[in-house]
């Protein structure tokens, strides 16, 4: 699979730059030509998941294998100890494939490496400095998120002491969505409301400035699809 950017001109970069500055966030329409847009997307609607979540002593990562084996009471308080640990605290339930991190440990299928070699090549690289302006982009990690009825992740800001994290992006790979479906990219104004909000429209790049408020609303149980992105972070070394 080859992996190309769409055309982006010399204007386009300049809004998106201008829109960066004043806001610190923004998403760029097209941003992989059609077919590599839609290649991306059968590979990633064809990948084996683990269901994440998170407990008092960390990230949890559930199979789904292991997840079969539970009783249905089993599931049913596992789901409403994820649901009361949202209530007040930071928490998260999505489904998770660590592109970065299997193709670091070599256990990655030929088709992650290609696209995690495309997220550290020159091309994307060299745009994403540009756009951002930010010189110290060295390199992006990612991983294959899936969001299903129900699934959500709460506010957080993305800062993580020695990361090095510049920006976090998300590229949207999902080639329908409505927007009562829920699943959306919310920032978080300092008056309570929510002051932007971005639609996982297809073949979108997301971009937003580290630290930044943000959650992921709740996919609605109406929901006719998956929210199936790439995210990650534009990190310096």
């Amino acid at each position: 699979m080859e992996l190309l950017i769409g055309p982006h001109d010399a204007q386009k970069r300049a809004d998106v730059r201008s829109r960066l500055a004043l806001t610190g966030r923004t998403q760029i329409d097209r941003f992989l030509n059609e077919a590599s847009a839609h290649a991306l997307h059968q590979v990633a609607y064809s990948e084996t998941y683990n269901v994440v979540s998170r407990r008092t002593t960390g990230h949890m990562d559930m199979s789904q294998q292991w997840l079969d084996m539970l009783t249905p009471p089993q599931k049913q308080g596992l789901a409403q100890a994820i649901q009361k640990a949202a209530t007040s605290d930071f928490q998260y339930l999505y489904d998770n494939y660590p592109i970065y991190d299997a193709v670091q440990d070599g256990s990655a299928p030929p088709v992650w490496k290609t696209v995690c070699d495309f997220l550290n090549g020159d091309t994307f690289l060299a745009l994403m400095r540009d756009v951002t302006g930010e010189a110290r982009i060295a390199m992006a990690d990612a991983q294959l998120t899936r969001f299903r009825r129900g699934h959500f992740l709460t506010e957080h800001s993305d800062a993580a002491e020695g990361k090095n994290r510049y920006y976090a992006y998300v590229l949207n790979l999902t080639p329908i969505w409505r927007i009562d479906w829920g699943g959306l990219l919310a920032f978080h104004g300092e008056d309570g409301n929510v002051s932007e909000a971005f639609t996982p429209r297809f073949n979108a790049l997301n971009l937003l400035k580290v630290p930044s408020p943000h959650s992921v609303t709740q996919v609605a149980l109406s929901a006719g699809g998956e929210r199936i992105s790439i995210t990650g972070w534009l990190r310096g070394i």
